[in-house]
């Protein structure tokens, strides 16, 4: 009995094994079947890349062919429509991209100044079929910020990618400021169609400049990062202004970047500032200012520099007043947004202007703008200094020299000027005149006679004269 169970097990073994090896070359003919198959959908690369760098997707071309005019581009958003760029080597000049579009000698294709509307799925087709075709999956992140409310403001980075790749992974998003130490994010991580994104909520300080930086991480490594930048500029009416841009080494020319303005936070939409408009060598862009140029600029490379300008100018400018009142103001991106006290008159021994005093008489501050009515015959040096977080970041002069040229009081005492100076010429022009007018004295013979004690002096003309000496 035990001999027929110990016949029985080893057949049960023997057919188990012959299972188990079918089932094993069963999964080896999957496995080849499935490598066969990636093998004909050709190779696949995923990009990350910054908004505003120029990329090159690969094409990954066979050593047999020898010319582009037989590949193709073509583009997918979300996996719905396929539009495309590149057709028999040649960019469709239709293609929405098409200016910043051209193939190497290798057929890659090269896109100029990424923007999140670039990210997508780009396939690179080698006209024999299938088997050959290349993908590649272009990955944008940005940083975008909106408008404070409350001292507060949000920046927002999001990867731009192709649409049906599904939701990024918890946690992908790591915030940093600018020593490199890690912030909690308001919301991390969240998929809307092509989009992942995370925000984080700051306090708004005007005061300095600030950067915090974006990182995206994928599989324990990050993939790429963006830098949000904040610089805030002050200056007077007539100074020159940079403003930097802060352009990645990867951008190899200025011809593509572009500069955007908002006057205030009112403005719905921003502008484009003129492609003549003077730049550096590094991008940065050059201003002569006046009061027409304070707001805030963006460069492309998520770069904002919010550009101050204080000036003096006298609001009131009537001759017959001894008294007139100089007016101190701060133009900027946020108009209502400086600090009471913020904006203070000093003499020139440097003391403070407040209440009123000899010669002056402090107005109050409202918002930006503060007054202070001075005496018009004063000679003293009155200074406007604003002041933030602490630290006098620009100060104007109105000085004895008299108010700023471009002032109504100013042209009047210029004329006052002119006039007097056209009225001692004219004066002077009439003396000469009249003394030329006079008779010139007739020339006098003298003849002189001495008799004893007296001294006779007879004159050949009309008049005689006798003096006595005693």
């Amino acid at each position: 009995m035990i001999s027929i169970f110990r016949s029985a097990a080893e057949k049960s073994l023997s057919v188990q094994r012959l299972m188990d090896g079918q089932e094993m070359l069963v999964l080896v003919l999957v496995l080849v079947v499935v490598l066969q198959f990636e093998g004909t959908r050709g190779g696949e690369i995923h990009l990350y890349h910054r908004e505003g760098e120029n990329v090159v997707l690969p094409s990954e071309r066979s050593s047999s062919y020898y010319t582009c005019s037989n590949i193709d581009w073509l583009y997918s958003r979300d996996g719905r429509t396929t539009n495309t760029e590149v057709g028999n080597g040649k960019v469709i000049q239709s293609s929405l991209r098409a200016s910043r579009l051209k193939m190497d000698s290798s057929c890659s294709l090269i896109i100029n100044t990424i923007t999140a509307d670039d990210a997508g799925l780009y396939t690179c087709i080698h006209g024999s079929g299938p088997s050959s075709d290349h993908f590649v999956y272009l990955n944008v992140l940005t940083i975008s910020d909106a408008d404070p409310t409350k001292g507060y403001f949000t920046l927002q980075c999001s990867l731009w990618r192709y649409g049906n790749l599904g939701p990024c992974p918890e946690k992908s998003f790591l915030w940093l400021d600018e020593t490199g130490t890690e912030l909690i994010s308001k919301i991390d991580a969240l998929s809307s169609g092509q989009r992942c994104f995370s925000s984080l909520t700051v306090k708004h300080q005007s005061d300095t400049n600030t950067r915090f930086t974006c990182q995206f991480i994928e599989g324990n490594k990050v993939q790429v990062e963006a830098q949000y930048t904040a610089v805030h500029l002050y200056h007077r009416a007539g100074d020159e202004a940079v403003l930097p841009c802060n352009r990645p080494s990867s951008s190899d020319s200025c011809s593509s970047v572009n500069w955007t303005y908002k006057k205030n936070d009112n403005m719905n939409k921003e502008q484009e500032v003129p492609r003549s408009a003077s730049l550096d060598r590094i991008c940065s862009l050059i201003i002569n200012i006046t009061a027409e140029d304070a707001g805030r600029y963006r460069c492309r490379y998520n770069t904002y520099v919010y550009l101050n300008m204080l000036i003096i100018s006298p609001q009131d400018a009537d001759p017959t007043n001894d008294d007139f009142t100089l007016q101190c103001s701060l133009f900027r991106y946020r108009s209502g947004s400086c600090p009471d006290k913020s904006l203070l008159w000093v003499d020139e021994t440097g003391s403070e202007l407040t209440g009123e005093g000899d010669g002056y008489k402090f107005r109050g501050q409202i918002r930006c703008v503060s007054r202070l009515t001075v005496n018009l015959q004063s000679s003293r040096r009155f200074t406007c200094k604003f002041v933030e977080g602490n630290e006098v970041k620009i100060e104007a002069q109105y000085g004895s020299e008299g108010p700023p040229a471009s002032s109504p009081l100013s042209f009047i005492m210029s004329t006052l000027k002119i006039t007097g100076l056209i009225l001692m010429v004219g004066i002077t022009v009439g003396i000469i005149r009249t003394r030329g007018r006079k008779k010139p004295q007739k020339d006098i013979n003298v003849r002189v006679a001495v008799d004893d004690d007296t001294v006779n002096y007879e004159n050949d003309g009309e008049r005689s004269a006798a003096a006595a000496l005693h």
